[in-house]
């Protein structure tokens, strides 16, 4: 490995132990010791909607964007004291499963299903306007996700012809290209889930992962030259329920999170991506969370601490452990950019939090 010591091996040396141990979760909450102070908060917010919401994106403290079915757009510049419904002209009756927003002014939004219902739109005004970006002409294609980084963005499509599908974009998601022949072959009834926007992202590396599940659970990886090697996780999958759902940079490293979503109650699924010196993957296995996890994310670079989401609860990870923070559920969750640990959580009935994260670095 590329770190002898450091938060990684602290990970996953806590990992083993409680693994072995079969070590209990913590109180909602609090620290990871008594009387420590609460290491994350999560505050409700008014959406003002009651539609399932599984898109959301956190710009700043400030300036955050969400997205759900039924066309629904979702913008705050106020830190969510307020948040304001947008209309995407001619998409209300889609299901609108990620948002990357750029500032308060620019956001890309994607919508799922078969055929010409999944499609790309972007704005540059607030929402005032929209311009459709890529529409689905392939019956059998379906979007799942998309990752920017600056202007570069890439966005993930079920296998077609064997292969899972990738569109790449250098222009802030105006325009998309399809990498095709990119992706290695894909396992049998093996797919991507829609399920949080979140299951392609950066990686620290300079990279891309993508994620998976059903036939197989495995993590794809990018060179940043559009060649993408499959690994495989240890991470149970099953058709057409189960798998990765999720990947978010965690420090150096990657943190996956999945389950089985036929059974979100039952104890999910977790792993640790780490690149080795040579460029290759170890993934090891960590402690499940509570229950089926959608969504991940983190904050800070040397001791992150990262919060995964799910229908049935939220959870945090804290030095190898899963911490209850609630039992109300959503399904994505993402922070700032900037590190503060600051952001949002969105869900079924239009829900909408607040997410603070303590910093531990």
């Amino acid at each position: 490995m590329n770190r002898a010591i450091g938060w990684s091996s602290v990970l996953l040396a806590v990992a083993c132990a409680a693994t072995v141990a079969g070590a209990a979760h913590a109180s909602p909450g609090t620290g990871a010791d008594a009387g420590a102070a609460p290491v994350a908060a999560i505050d409700a917010q008014a959406s003002g909607v009651a539609v399932r919401l599984r898109g959301i994106s956190a710009v700043d403290a400030n300036v955050a964007w969400a997205s759900g079915r039924e066309g629904t757009v979702l913008r705050t510049v106020d830190g969510g004291a307020h948040w304001q419904a947008i209309r995407v002209p001619g998409a209300e009756k889609l299901d609108f499963r990620d948002v990357e927003g750029f500032d308060a002014d620019r956001a890309v939004v994607l919508s799922i299903g078969p055929g010409a219902d999944s499609r790309v739109y972007r704005t540059d005004d607030g929402g005032r306007s929209w311009q459709l970006a890529l529409q689905n002409a392939d019956p059998r294609a379906f979007f799942d996700c998309m990752a920017f980084d600056g202007e570069r963005g890439w966005m993930l499509g079920d296998p077609v012809d064997g292969a899972f599908q990738v569109y790449a974009s250098a222009d802030g998601g105006r325009t998309w290209t399809l990498q095709a022949g990119a992706m290695p072959p894909a396992e049998q009834d093996e797919a991507a889930f829609a399920a949080s926007g979140t299951c392609i992202a950066t990686t620290p590396w300079a990279g891309r992962m993508a994620v998976g599940g059903g036939g197989a659970s495995r993590a794809f990886v990018d060179d940043g030259a559009s060649r993408w090697t499959a690994h495989s996780v240890p991470m149970p999958a099953r058709v057409p329920a189960a798998g990765i759902f999720s990947a978010a940079p965690a420090g150096t490293d990657m943190l996956l999170v999945g389950g089985d979503f036929e059974h979100e109650a039952a104890p999910g699924s977790a792993a640790l991506a780490q690149r080795r010196d040579d460029g290759t993957l170890a993934v090891s296995a960590l402690p499940d969370p509570r229950g089926y996890r959608s969504g991940v994310a983190c904050a800070g670079r040397a001791r992150p601490r990262c919060v995964a989401v799910g229908p049935s609860g939220v959870d945090v990870l804290v030095d190898g452990r899963w911490q209850p923070l609630s039992d109300v559920g959503y399904d994505a969750v993402d922070l700032a950019a900037d590190g503060s640990g600051r952001g949002w959580a969105s869900g079924d009935k239009g829900r909408i939090a607040r997410i603070r994260l303590a910093p531990a670095d």
